[in-house]
């Protein structure tokens, strides 16, 4: 037997060597004071999965609610975000209703045993992990210095199907090795965590071989300077979710560096944007869409 939650919120959870094991620990709840800032409540876990498995894992951050139990002094705004072991944003939400994939997340959390949630500010998660090392921050989405009770919860839901949408885009990328260079500059940049909450997003993601085709000084500049960085990358996304299905040759698209658009080149069976050519189409996640590109645009 191979189970995924191994290591969560200090305690060590050993599973499945001993073939007598028929059972592992599926979730655990802690409570305590957060806040915004160095008062954010911090925990770490583990997921152990088979190499090119995803593991459900499902994260809520509580504080109104934890009234309706007799809990005082709760935290108004509960923020929560998952990062994986190199610091990257791979899933974050402020409020549960604008959860991307919020109707699975609610079958999950019902199916869990999970009690509901009575507040909108109330913060949730649900999201494909593969096997490694992960840590959940739940803060206020408030900036003040105010803190409050909040439950800090973790569940894993067994093995993500075939086919199953289950990662953020920013999740996505995390988990493809090709990409590792885009993910070390939305990382700088802090666009890890916009692409890895809410939203319906297109994102044209240059390869770490595009990335290597800029110039060793272009790159090493956009490396040190995360503002004009950020630019380059919000030129690479469209505020809507794009499929290739819905490309048209010479159709423009609006991105989130204000003022510049994408134009579009079909010829043949080759899809063009800008002089970047596609090569992967329609890689989905639960906010948006994903597709590769073979050359960074610059604006």
């Amino acid at each position: 037997m191979k189970s995924s939650l191994v290591a969560l919120a200090g305690l060590a959870l050993f599973a499945g060597t001993a073939s007598a094991q028929t059972s592992s620990l599926v979730n655990s709840s802690t409570r305590g004071v957060a806040g915004s800032g160095s008062h954010t409540m911090i925990s770490g876990f583990v997921v152990q999965a088979p190499p090119g498995q995803l593991r459900w894992v499902l994260l809520r951050g509580v504080g109104p609610t934890l009234g309706q139990f007799g809990v005082t002094g709760t935290l108004a705004d509960p923020t929560l975000k998952v990062q994986d072991a190199q610091g990257t944003v791979i899933a974050a939400n402020d409020n549960v209703g604008t959860a991307p994939n919020l109707a699975l997340l609610t079958t999950v959390s019902n199916a869990a045993g999970a009690f509901a949630l009575g507040s909108a500010n109330e913060a949730a998660v649900l999201i494909g992990l593969p096997a490694g090392a992960y840590t959940a921050q739940l803060g206020s989405a408030q900036a003040s210095a105010a803190t409050g009770a909040v439950l800090l919860e973790t569940y894993e839901y067994g093995a993500v199907g075939a086919g199953q949408t289950s990662q953020s885009i920013s999740g996505l990328a995390a988990a493809t090795p090709s990409l590792s260079t885009l993910v070390t500059a939305l990382r700088l940049t802090g666009l890890d965590a916009a692409l890895a909450a809410g939203g319906s997003f297109t994102v044209f993601a240059p390869t770490n071989e595009a990335f290597a085709k800029l110039p060793a000084a272009t790159l090493n500049a956009l490396l040190a300077n995360p503002a004009q960085l950020a630019d380059v990358l919000r030129y690479h996304v469209v505020g809507t979710q794009v499929l290739s299905t819905q490309l048209t040759n010479g159709q423009t698209a609006p991105t989130l560096l204000t003022g510049r658009s994408l134009t579009v080149t079909l010829t043949g069976g080759t899809v063009r944007i800008n002089t970047s050519t596609v090569v992967a189409a329609d890689v989905r996640a639960v906010n948006g869409v994903v597709h590769v590109i073979d050359t960074v645009l610059v604006p």
